[in-house]
């Protein structure tokens, strides 16, 4: 499903505490937001969603999205409520993860993903950089997007085309990196090599789902 609907214009503000320091990010809210209830809702449920095997509190919740914890909190209570996430309390501490026997668990995960998913951070971060021609999500992120089944991935893999600067497309990674909390893993093709496929490394990405980044 592609995103539709009308793009709000007022910016959300996130924090992100990855890999041992805090990110900022600012962006409009995605097109697909009116089908959710609010857009603490949409955020809340992509920071769960997109992470299933990570067990959450809500405070870091909180930190992850830059909704005050009173919000959180109540969401999470809805949430549970609708049978979308599981939580548990431990002495002061409460944790929350989706819940993966709910029958909306697999359609809900695959619409996060395509709407706040690496796709998303990708064109956010490679957009603004001259000299890219293309940019694709390939292996095992790109078949989790196209719908196959299997683990989550560990890291994301994108194939860059085109001749930019080098160190700005790793600069840009790197904030992609930690606003998923997952490594980018950048591999660099000149046009004619991506057209030649005289390789058996583009052969194979080619012959694989792959998931394009808009750049241009």
């Amino acid at each position: 499903m592609a995103p539709t609907g009308v793009t709000r214009s007022r910016e959300i503000r996130h924090t992100h505490i990855m890999s041992g320091y805090t990110h900022d990010v600012s962006r409009s809210a995605p097109g697909l937001l009116p089908i959710f209830r609010s857009e603490s809702q949409l955020w809340l449920l992509g920071q769960v969603f997109l992470h299933p095997d990570r067990e959450e509190t809500i405070t870091e919740l909180e930190a992850a999205t830059g909704i005050p914890q009173q919000t959180v909190s109540r969401e999470v209570a809805r949430l549970v409520d609708a049978g979308l996430l599981n939580d548990r309390r431990q002495g002061r501490m409460h944790f929350v993860t989706p819940d993966r026997t709910s029958p909306y668990f697999p359609e809900l995960s695959a619409l996060l993903l395509k709407v706040l998913g690496p796709r998303q951070v990708l064109t956010e971060a490679l957009v603004t950089i001259g000299g890219i021609q293309a940019a694709y999500i390939f292996g095992s992120w790109a078949r989790r997007y196209q719908g196959e089944s299997g683990a989550p991935p560990g890291d994301i893999d994108v194939v860059i085309i085109g001749e930019p600067d080098v160190d700005k497309v790793y600069e840009a990674t790197h904030r992609a990196s930690s606003e998923l909390g997952q490594e980018v893993n950048a591999v660099f093709l000149t046009p004619a090599e991506w057209r030649a496929r005289r390789t058996g490394f583009v052969r194979q990405i080619r012959s694989e789902p792959l998931v394009e980044v808009t750049v241009n």
